[in-house]
C-alpha cells in the first residue's frame, strides 16, 4: 500500500514537472525598443501595438517575454539569436542576418525643422550642408544611408524624444528624423506640437503655439515586421505569420493601423 502510494506521489511529481515545463516553453522573448524619455519603458507601446501582441497570444497559445532594451541591442539580441525583435524595417545588412515576419504597418519618415527656420524638401540635394538629427542605428531608406556625411552631417541621438527636439530648438540641428505612421504632415505637426510645443515656451516664452513644422512629404516609407535569427524558432514563426495574415484579412491590421501593410 504504501509503495503503492509512493509511486503515485512520484508520478504525481513527474507530471507536475513536465507540466510546469510544458509551460515555460509556451514563452518566447520579444526585444522592443525602450525610449529613454519614458519613466515606464512600456508605455513606449502604443494602444494598436499592445493590442496587436495580445491577439497574436491569443491566436498562437504562446505569451511573449517582452524586454525592453535600446534599439541597437534589440536589433543585436535577435540576430545573437537570443529572441525575436518587434518593429524591425527591412535593409540590405538585416536580410543577411535576420528572417522577417510577415508585414505589420507601414512607417513613414518625415523631416521635422523649426517652423522659423523651416527650408523646402524636396529631394536628398534640399538636405545639403545641413545637421540632420538621426536616432542611432535607425534605418531612414537607401536615400538617407547613401548621404550621411556626403550631403549633410548627421547629429547621432540615442531614442529620447524631448532631447533631440531640445536640440532642434537651440539650433544645434537643422531638422530631424521621425518614424510615425502618419500619412499628412499636418496632423504630424499637431502631434509633435501638442507633445513637445512645451519645451519651445520654456526655453523662449516669446515662441509661437506652433514651433515645430514637417515637410510637405515623407523622405522614405518602409514595412516593419517582426525578425528573428535563422533556426531560432521556426515553429513559432509560422504560427506569428499565420496570426498576422489572419489579422490582415479579419480587417484588424486596417482597425489599428493607419497604413496596414500587404505583404511586399
Amino acid at each position: 500500500m504504501m509503495k503503492n502510494t509512493i509511486r503515485k506521489a512520484g508520478f504525481l511529481m513527474l507530471w507536475l514537472c513536465s507540466a510546469a515545463a510544458q509551460a515555460e516553453t509556451q514563452k518566447v522573448t520579444l526585444f522592443l525598443s525602450a525610449q529613454h524619455d519614458r519613466v515606464n519603458p512600456a508605455a513606449a507601446l502604443s494602444t494598436p501595438n499592445r493590442e496587436l501582441l495580445a491577439f497574436i497570444e491569443s491566436e498562437t497559445g504562446v505569451q511573449f517575454e517582452r524586454k525592453f532594451v535600446p534599439w541597437k541591442r534589440a536589433l543585436q539580441s535577435a540576430i545573437e539569436g537570443k529572441g525575436f525583435v518587434f518593429g524591425a524595417s527591412q535593409t540590405p545588412e538585416r536580410l543577411q542576418h535576420l528572417v522577417f515576419s510577415e508585414p505589420i504597418y507601414i512607417d513613414n519618415v518625415w523631416i521635422v525643422t523649426r517652423c522659423d527656420t523651416r527650408f523646402s524638401f524636396n529631394s536628398i540635394g534640399d538636405l545639403k550642408g545641413k545637421t540632420i538629427g538621426m536616432i542611432r542605428d535607425a534605418y531612414y531608406g537607401p536615400e538617407i544611408a547613401k548621404a550621411v556625411n556626403f550631403v549633410f552631417t548627421p547629429e547621432y541621438d540615442v531614442n529620447d524624444s524631448i532631447s533631440r527636439f531640445d536640440k532642434l530648438l537651440k539650433y544645434r540641428t537643422d531638422g530631424l528624423l521621425m518614424y510615425t505612421q502618419l500619412t499628412d504632415p499636418r496632423a504630424l505637426e499637431d502631434l509633435v506640437n501638442m507633445q513637445y510645443g512645451r519645451l519651445a515656451s520654456q526655453e523662449n516664452p516669446v515662441f509661437r503655439e506652433r514651433p515645430f513644422c514637417a515637410q510637405g512629404k515623407p523622405v522614405h516609407s518602409s514595412s516593419l515586421h517582426f525578425a528573428v535569427a535563422p533556426g531560432y524558432n521556426d515553429a513559432y514563426l509560422k504560427e506569428l505569420n499565420k496570426a498576422l495574415i489572419k489579422a490582415a484579412k479579419t480587417g484588424r491590421l486596417a482597425k489599428w493601423y493607419i497604413q496596414p501593410a500587404a505583404k511586399q
